[in-house]
């Protein structure tokens, strides 16, 4: 037999039990009603969908009912089941292979199923979420090139603005008034009319050349940012720009590329630094590691002085003094103290 016909049969059986409960619990209400009597009455269901009568020709078309998607059949479900918002953290300890060992077949496949539906859903979730961080990436990679190009197109406008015959042509706006002719003059009118479009030109081409000026430099740093990696991270960034500041501060200003290359050297020495220091714990581990299993595997590790010395008394004296008159008297004794001491 197939899972799903299995699982169909497990869902029978609940169903059956579920009756009979019900049929137990009415039997006591009810004790002089004959047994059909006994069992609960079906509840009418209302269908979901209505039907739509069409009249055309006499014949009744009924509307397709709509398919609950797999996700509304689980959270239907769920509801049923009133699943609390957070877990018992004590009755999920309390779970183990035995705990479903326990349970009846039918409630394990139905577990199972829900089990599989679920995360078949989580699956169909990240891959709805990996499209759409794809899409995402693609779309700031083509936001990212369209605003280096409007940083170009600025900074190309601005050459246009540069032009020598213009700039030749704006230089007229700063003519002071006393250096012009008559003005009532042809060739006065004409010189005042010159100095009046070049300084509108001014006007106009100053904000442009400002635009493109940041612009330049905005198309510059992140040149270098692609080149550079490590200003992608926030903290490197960070460390980069306090370099640049202090430098500034003090009367010394650096390039950025200047201030990345201090950034890295210092990062590099810290690392070699903290590998270092790793390396050193490491080596001091070990050799505490290697002294103690060598003293472990050394022979006649105890005390050479035995404790009837100090508890019982030695030559007259008790405590220390009968122990320094014990290693007195026994050369050999004395000598292995000395080796433990000269081994510690």
């Amino acid at each position: 037999m197939s899972e799903e016909n299995s699982t169909l049969q497990d869902v029978a059986v609940v169903n059956e039990e579920t009756v009979s409960n019900e049929a137990d619990v009415a039997a006591p209400v009810q004790t002089e009603a004959p047994a059909a009597e006994a069992q609960p009455e079906p509840q009418e269901t209302q269908p979901e969908e209505a039907e739509t009568e069409v009249e055309s020709g006499g014949v009744e078309v009924a509307a397709p009912a709509e398919v609950p998607s797999q996700s509304d059949k689980i959270r239907k479900l769920l509801r049923k089941l009133d699943v609390p918002d957070d877990p018992n953290e004590q009755l999920m300890e309390t779970i183990d292979e035995e705990s479903l060992d326990r349970l009846p077949a039918n409630v394990r496949g139905l577990l199972r199923h829900l089990a599989a539906a679920q995360r078949q859903q989580l699956n169909e979730e990240q891959e709805k979420f990996k499209v759409r961080a794809s899409e995402l990436d693609r779309k700031e990679a083509e936001l990212r090139t369209k605003a280096r190009d409007l940083i170009r197109n600025r900074a190309q406008l601005n050459r246009v603005l540069l032009d020598p015959k213009l700039q030749e042509l704006i230089k007229n706006s700063d003519v002071p008034e006393d250096q012009l002719a008559d003005p009532y003059s042809e060739e006065g009118i004409q010189q005042r009319i010159q100095r009046g479009v070049a300084q509108a030109m001014k006007a106009f081409q100053a904000p442009i050349t400002d635009a493109a000026q940041r612009a330049q430099q905005m198309a510059a740093y992140q040149d270098f940012v692609e080149a550079h990696p490590l200003m992608r991270e926030k903290q490197f960034k960070s460390e980069v720009r306090s370099i640049m500041e202090e430098r500034k501060s003090a009367g010394t200003q650096i390039s950025l590329e200047d201030a990345y290359n201090l950034a890295d050297r210092n990062r590099i020495l810290r690392e070699q630094q903290a590998s270092s220091e790793k390396e050193r714990k490491a080596r001091a581990a070990s050799a505490r590691r290697v002294q103690r299993s060598t003293q472990s595997s050394q022979p006649d590790v105890g005390d050479p002085v035995p404790n009837w010395v100090t508890e019982k008394g030695y030559d007259g004296a008790r405590g220390q003094m009968a122990r320094i008159k014990y290693l007195r008297d026994n050369p050999k004794a004395l000598a292995k103290l000395r080796e433990q001491q000269r081994r510690r």
